[in-house]
């Protein structure tokens, strides 16, 4: 019982407002995990764009990026080329092309990450980061709104 209140305390606190960003500790590789829910920054006919700020830590080191998911909602997934913040290339690495969405058929997807360094992760805090991606099945394009790094920074 105690364990059952426990964790719904936890539960609770987590649903309250302001307190968005998600934590996850895994104990097989020991990585601590900061990320916010999704974000959409692109929408248009064919395709969504969202983010994730995130920060990953362990064994004193931390990881700073922001997950991407870009889908399509016409036939053929997407096929990222490049990112681009401004003139500047990004430092993207696709994770996984896969089906998702699948409410009234499904969407394909690339998912990945966009590798930052920390001053970048701390800059984006402040300024927001405009994305602009170039594909073979589309361009995207975006702004990760400051606020959402910042809230990862408070809590990570």
């Amino acid at each position: 019982m105690l364990y059952r209140s426990l964790f719904l305390s936890l539960a609770l606190a987590a649903c309250t407002p302001g307190n968005d960003v998600i934590t996850h500790y895994d104990d097989w590789t020991d990585f601590n995990e900061f990320v916010t829910p999704e974000h959409e920054v692109f929408r248009d006919r064919k395709a969504i764009m969202t983010v994730r700020p995130v920060i990953i830590t362990r064994g004193g080191q931390r990881a700073y990026g922001v997950l991407t998911n870009i889908r399509r909602r016409v036939p053929n997934g997407p096929m990222v080329e490049t990112m681009y913040s401004g003139d500047i290339r990004l430092h993207y690495q696709k994770h996984d092309t896969l089906w998702s969405h699948c409410i009234d058929g499904c969407q394909r997807a690339e998912v990945g990450v966009i590798h930052l360094s920390e001053a970048a992760f701390h800059a984006a805090a402040v300024t927001g980061l405009p994305i602009r991606v170039q594909g073979r099945r589309g361009r995207y394009h975006g702004t990760v709104p400051g606020a959402l790094f910042q809230r990862v920074l408070d809590v990570g």
